[in-house]
């Protein structure tokens, strides 16, 4: 998975750190991120929409919690941000999907150790 966007200002990529704002992640973004790998989990086919998507966000946090992985209770939380900004518009989404995509920014690492697992 690639989180690499290009922006015009001095940040190359949108890897969850520090971004002052002005790395706009929207919804078909953060699905491209970390859709594959939540859908694994979930046991569903990548989600399409940020509504599915959160909801795939919500059944992975409690399953690799039930396995045992190490910072998995924030996919909920991911997923309440997510299913907020289904129903938001604007800048309160922009903030909703940042902190979200703050917070999905390991998934990769947690669903390589849920695989592990499994």
């Amino acid at each position: 998975m690639s989180t690499e966007v290009i922006h015009r200002y001095s940040c190359t990529k949108h890897d969850g750190e520090a971004c002052d704002g002005h790395c706009a992640v929207t919804p078909a973004l953060i699905i491209s991120w970390y859709g594959d790998d939540v859908a694994f989990v979930a046991e569903e086919p990548p989600a399409t929409t940020l509504e599915a998507f959160a909801s795939q966000v919500g059944t992975a946090g409690s399953r690799m919690e039930d396995a045992g992985i190490n910072n998995a209770e924030d996919l909920d939380t991911a997923s309440t941000y997510l299913a907020d900004a289904a129903n938001a518009s604007g800048t309160v989404q922009a903030v909703l999907l940042k902190q979200a995509s703050d917070l999905l920014n390991s998934v990769s690492d947690m669903v390589d150790e849920y695989r592990d697992m499994v």
